[in-house]
């Protein structure tokens, strides 16, 4: 059965996909836990992703998948990876990667520091050695990137893909999922690029026993890019892409994923965005990978506004708005689970023992007019 975890990581995200042929996609890795602070609730993202895969007597990672290059994404990767462009992040007990996502901005980006830069210099060592990558998006200065290391873009080509395709070697048969990418569009990764708006946008269709989840992995992706989403999904005869039974929200909660505008006590959502959200199935499951949801306003996400429209669409779809740091309490959050099988999603509050009667089962939605 399949199977998705998203990790408790404070205002960050960490989501690990598990498919019916046995591989393991992560996405996003985000390791801040201070392990001499009590009061620090988020989850020993490390500890937690070795005991997986031992449990699986693995030693990596199918696909790591990074959306983009912000901290909240990336930090203390280069301390638990295996990375093959240096000898110092290689060494016993490092998580291997057998291939490595990126936005197509990932590789372009100068001025990176920390972990990102780190990732960056592995993404390039990999794209020029063409082995273990998987590029999204193709703005012109990819090419001219290529071409000054000496490569010809068409020699590359193979490991590009373009939103508004499927991600190759996944589909009904193998793994029982097929991965359709959204964003990054190509325009948005161009010169003077923001990291949120060329940020890698995924929609995983899992297929068990003739019934199909949809999953939506938003990323930081804000309200400009969810337009343009919208509309260019349609435009292509793409809208089955935008139905969902699961979704997990974008940018922690962030009113910036709904409107330019916070809204006083309820963030009032873009006409295309308001309709997105009206594509969610019955019993839709609504995850914010964040902290607690504040009472009061706040500068940074979460925002209470963004939170009081997502609590909404949950309200009216009989479904269930999930905070990462709450589930199943703030005092002792856990990874939300969520399975799915032949009916659909199956959330488990207690993430990790058997799950019960009070599952939530999610059926098909039904397409917009």
């Amino acid at each position: 059965m399949a199977k998705v975890t998203i990790y408790p990581v404070g205002n960050g995200d960490s989501i690990l996909q598990e498919f019916n042929d046995g591989r393991l996609l992560l996405l996003d890795y985000y390791d801040i836990k201070d392990p001499d602070d009590p009061n620090d609730k988020r989850i020993d993202l490390p500890n937690e992703l070795r005991a997986v895969l031992a449990e699986k007597n693995r030693e990596g990672f199918d696909v790591v998948a990074f959306t983009h290059a912000d901290d909240d994404h990336v930090h203390g990767l280069e301390d638990f990876f295996w990375l093959d462009h240096a000898s110092k992040y290689q060494g016993e007990g490092r998580v291997r990667i057998t291939e490595l996502w990126v936005p197509a901005l990932f590789i372009l980006e100068e001025g990176l520091t920390g972990s990102a830069r780190v990732l960056r210099q592995e993404a390039r060592h990999r794209l020029k050695k063409d082995y273990g990558i998987r590029v999204f998006s193709k703005p012109s200065e990819l090419d001219d990137w290529l071409r000054e290391q000496g490569i010809s873009p068409e020699s590359r080509s193979g490991r590009i893909t373009h939103a508004g395709k499927c991600v190759p070697g996944f589909n009904a048969i193998k793994g029982q999922v097929d991965i359709f990418v959204h964003s990054p569009f190509s325009f948005r990764s161009e010169d003077d690029a923001e990291r949120n708006g060329a940020s890698l946008v995924l929609h995983s269709t899992f297929f068990e026993s003739g019934h199909e989840s949809r999953f939506m992995f938003g990323a930081d992706a804000e309200h400009e890019v969810w337009n343009d989403i919208v509309w260019i999904s349609k435009k292509k005869g793409n809208e089955k892409r935008l139905d969902w039974d699961g979704f997990k929200i974008s940018h922690h909660c962030s009113h910036d994923a709904l409107s330019a505008e916070k809204g006083t006590d309820k963030t009032v959502p873009d006409e295309k965005i308001d309709k997105l959200f009206g594509r969610g199935a019955q019993g839709a499951l609504l995850i914010s990978s964040s902290d607690p949801i504040p009472s009061e306003d706040t500068d940074q996400p979460p925002h209470r506004q963004a939170a009081a429209y997502y609590k909404d669409v949950a309200s009216d779809k009989g479904g269930e708005f999930i905070v990462t740091m709450e589930n199943p309490s703030q005092q002792d959050p856990k990874p939300t689970v969520i399975e799915v099988g032949p009916y659909g999603l199956k959330h488990n509050q207690r993430s990790g023992v058997a799950i019960g009667a009070a599952a939530i089962v999610t059926k098909p939605s039904p397409r917009m007019g």
